[in-house]
C-alpha cells in the first residue's frame, strides 16, 4: 500500500489478499532482515503476535484471516551485525515487551504519515528505528548469549554501547548494570583487550560524530549540535575526544573545510 525510506531503512505497508503469505528467500545482494507487525487474526481465530523477525535466506509462510494489514521494517543485515555479531539469525516471534510495543506504535505512526521529511528528520527516524530493532533483538539475544557462549562480555558491551552512544547521560556504571555484571568485572574484561570500557564508548561516539561531520547533509548542524547528537556533553568534549583518537578538529573534518 505504501513505502517510505529513511536512508538505509525501509518501512512498507501491505494488505495481503491471500490468507497465506509465502516469504521467499532473499537474493544474496544487500540482504535485509525484516520486522513484521501484523494485524488481524490467525486462521484459528487467535490474535496475531505483536511482531515477527525474519532474517534473509529464510523461507516460510505466514497465515492470517482477512482483512489484515502488516507493516514491515527492512533493516540491512550488515547494520545488524554491528550489534549482534556472529549470533545466528533465525525467525523469531517477538514478545509484547514495553520495547516491542513502543517499536510497533512508532512504526505504525511512521507508516501512516505521508508528510515529506527533511534529511535531518530522515536521519533521526533511521536511528530511532535501528535502535528499536536492536533493542528488540537484544532482549532475545542478551538473555541467551551468556549461557550459549555465542558472544563474549566485551562484544555484548559494545552492542549495548551502540544502543546508547548518542545519550550523553549514559555511563559505564549504567552499562555494567544493563549487562548484570559488576563494574570491576566489566573493566577486567576490557583490560584483557588492552583498553577500558570508557575508551571503547568514547571511540564509538567519535565514530558517530565523524560520520555526521563528513556528511554534507548535516552541515546545517553546529558543532555543539553534532556533539549532542553523538553523546558528548559539549563541543569541547567532542574536540578532546577527536584529539584522543588522533583525529583533526571538527571543522577540519567537515567536507566544506
Amino acid at each position: 500500500m505504501s513505502a517510505r525510506i529513511f536512508r538505509s531503512i525501509l518501512v512498507t505497508a501491505h494488505r495481503p489478499q491471500l490468507t497465506t503469505w509465502t516469504w521467499r528467500e532473499a537474493v544474496p545482494d544487500e540482504p535485509h532482515a525484516a520486522v513484521l507487525f501484523p494485524s488481524g487474526e490467525a486462521p484459528d481465530g487467535s490474535p496475531q503476535p505483536i511482531a515477527r523477525f525474519i532474517p534473509p535466506q529464510t523461507g516460510g509462510s505466514i497465515e492470517w484471516s482477512r482483512p489484515s494489514e502488516v507493516i514491515v521494517v527492512w533493516v540491512p543485515v550488515d547494520t545488524l551485525r554491528e550489534f549482534i555479531h556472529d549470533a545466528p539469525l533465525r525467525p523469531l516471534t517477538l514478545q509484547p515487551t514495553p520495547m516491542v510495543q513502543a517499536f510497533r506504535a512508532f512504526t505504525l505512526a511512521i507508516a501512516r504519515n505521508a508528510e515529506d521529511t527533511t534529511s535531518i528528520s530522515r536521519y533521526a527516524i533511521e536511528r530511532l528505528l535501528a535502535e528499536m530493532v536492536f533493542g528488540a533483538l537484544l532482549e532475545v539475544f542478551a538473555g541467551n548469549l551468556p549461557e550459549r557462549g555465542q558472544a563474549p562480555l566485551t562484544d555484548r558491551a559494545r552492542s549495548t554501547m551502540l544502543l546508547h552512544r548518542d545519550d550523553p547521560q549514559f555511563t559505564i556504571a549504567e552499562l555494567a548494570s544493563e549487562l548484570h555484571v559488576s563494574l570491576r568485572h566489566l573493566q577486567r574484561a576490557f583490560a584483557k583487550l588492552g583498553t577500558t570500557p570508557g575508551d571503547a564508548l568514547r571511540r564509538l561516539r567519535v565514530e558517530l560524530a565523524e560520520s555526521l561531520l563528513r556528511n554534507a547533509d548535516y552541515e546545517v548542524l553546529s558543532i555543539e549540535e553534532i556533539a549532542a547528537h553523538s553523546g558528548f556533553s559539549s563541543g569541547l568534549q567532542l574536540r578532546r575526544a577527536l584529539r584522543a583518537e588522533g583525529l583533526p578538529s571538527p571543522t577540519r573534518i567537515r567536507p566544506s573545510h
